[in-house]
């Protein structure tokens, strides 16, 4: 999928730059930033967007080692996309009672594992 960076866009590249013996990446990469062409912000703004994208970069490599950080962040990310924890998905109940059947209903997510058509 290739993305054509637009006027006053920054973008933060991430590549894959180290791969084993047998074509397996082994977690290190570069980064790198695009800028497009500035034509409504100044350079003062486009030089602030660009400062966020190193900030961006920046936390990469602290989070490779303060765990604390990294959690925190993911949990926030998970928060910001409506990711649940799997703590908090074990909590609510896999099926529940429904009024009129002998049985149980199956409550599908989209992150429910299913075989097949669901």
């Amino acid at each position: 999928m290739k993305y054509v960076i637009g006027d006053d866009e920054v973008a933060l590249v991430l590549k894959p730059c180290s791969f084993d013996s047998k074509g397996k990446w082994t977690g290190e990469m570069n980064t790198g930033l695009v800028v497009g062409e500035p034509k409504l912000l100044d350079k003062e703004d486009t030089a602030y967007v660009m400062h966020l994208a190193t900030l961006m970069g920046a936390f990469l490599e602290l989070a490779q080692h303060d765990d604390m950080l990294y959690n925190m962040v993911e949990e926030h990310r998970n928060e910001l996309i409506g990711l649940k924890e799997e703590e908090e998905e074990e909590d609510q109940p896999m099926y529940e009672k429904v009024e009129g059947t002998d049985g149980k209903i199956l409550k599908l997510t989209r992150f429910t594992k299913t075989q097949g058509n669901a």
